[in-house]
């Protein structure tokens, strides 16, 4: 009977507190429901007139793209101006997007960044994106009136950048991290709008957090080889043959050689025969020989544009400060107050290791694959 008793005792709480504690929870999280929510798809932040202006995009029930703006002395005043104008609750938990207009990103990148950075609903790996000579409002009014759709826009935007590239730079938590390291500029890639369609074209460069200048997409790509992201890149040799890099891993080493910075990078890659319109014979061991030189050629003239912007400009967009910070800590507490003038006299010293890995012949199933070839290459 005890043992029944107690049962009973249990059977009689659990049904009591179970209730309860679902109720309680519903107070705490189901506050709002969820078609009383307006999810903000991408989120511009302007400057202008000595105030922020913050756009946030909406879509309808009918599936249309609707922009509403809040304005205030920062971003955050102005999001709070946002959210008294907007016609629902609106929440950034599921911003996937955000672009920062060209006056707000010269006034600086971490102001825009500060109250997403606080906020705990925000996503961690959402994109930003510097709107190149625009303002964000009008990058995103425009596209509306050329019938595009904002939000399906930058997601192709995402996939192309996945398609090339072995990871995003440009996340919330990514820029955050770099911010910290205040010797490196931060990169974070531009938009620029075409006809029905976004392009990233390279990367807008910030110099104490404030936007300094825009790079273009082969100095960029250069940028790339040395931030080991590069997943494809096509070469286009000038001998009517096309390629596409298909694998690349950089190795990046610093060196102190009589007081001066030595940078040793190492640059393995592959690559895949994807045109020919030649009457030369491509499976030639000469010929291939050849093509691996002028494809390395081609690598390193990307690569010595990003280097030579760098000595010319004394900004760090190769970031190459982390790795003396990290390697040699002695000698860069030594330089560090005068990094940007030290950029300048780095040497830098290249090895390539390439090979041309599938080739196809039409008309067959002819698959030749190709010894690797080496060379060193220095270059000051």
């Amino acid at each position: 009977m005890v043992i029944i008793l107690k049962r009973l005792i249990y059977i009689i709480c659990c049904l009591i507190i179970i209730p309860t504690i679902l109720a309680a929870c519903s107070k705490d999280f189901m506050v709002t429901e969820i078609d009383e929510i307006n999810l903000i798809r991408v989120m511009g932040i302007d400057y202008g007139e000595e105030e922020y202006t913050v756009s946030a995009l909406f879509t309808t029930l009918e599936g249309e793209e609707e922009i509403t703006k809040g304005k205030g002395k920062s971003p955050y005043a102005a999001y709070e101006d946002l959210r008294l104008k907007a016609k629902k609750a609106i929440s950034i938990g599921h911003t996937g997007y955000f672009l920062i207009g060209e006056a707000a990103a010269s006034r600086g990148i971490d102001i825009c960044l500060d109250f997403l950075s606080r906020d705990e609903t925000v996503k961690m790996d959402g994109l930003f994106y510097i709107t190149k000579n625009s303002k964000a409002a009008d990058f995103m009014e425009e596209a509306i009136e050329n019938e595009q759709k904002i939000n399906e826009g930058m997601e192709v935007l995402r996939q192309k950048q996945e398609t090339m590239l072995t990871r995003n730079d440009n996340t919330l938590v990514n820029l955050i991290n770099e911010i910290r390291q205040t010797y490196q500029s931060v990169l974070i890639p531009y938009v620029i709008a075409e006809e029905k369609s976004f392009l990233m074209s390279g990367y807008a460069v910030f110099d104490d957090l404030k936007l300094r200048d825009y790079l273009d997409e082969e100095t960029s790509a250069g940028v790339n080889f040395f931030k080991n992201i590069i997943r494809n890149y096509p070469i286009f040799l000038e001998d009517n043959v096309g390629l596409l890099i298909t694998f690349s891993e950089t190795d990046i080493n610093s060196n102190w050689e009589s007081d001066k910075i030595k940078i040793n990078i190492k640059i393995d890659y592959e690559t895949m025969i994807k045109e020919v319109n030649t009457v030369d014979n491509i499976f030639d061991i000469e010929y291939i020989e050849s093509l691996n030189k002028k494809q390395d050629d081609y690598v390193l003239n990307l690569i010595m544009q990003a280097v030579n912007y760098s000595k010319a400009t004394g900004l760090d967009i190769l970031q190459i400060a982390r790795y003396i910070e990290n390697q040699n800590i002695r000698e860069w507490e030594n330089i560090k107050e005068t990094w940007d003038t030290a950029i300048s006299e780095i040497q830098y010293e290249f090895e390539f290791n390439s090979r041309i890995s599938k080739s196809y012949l039409l008309g067959s199933n002819l698959q030749t694959k190709y010894p690797r070839i080496s060379r060193l290459v220095h270059t000051i």
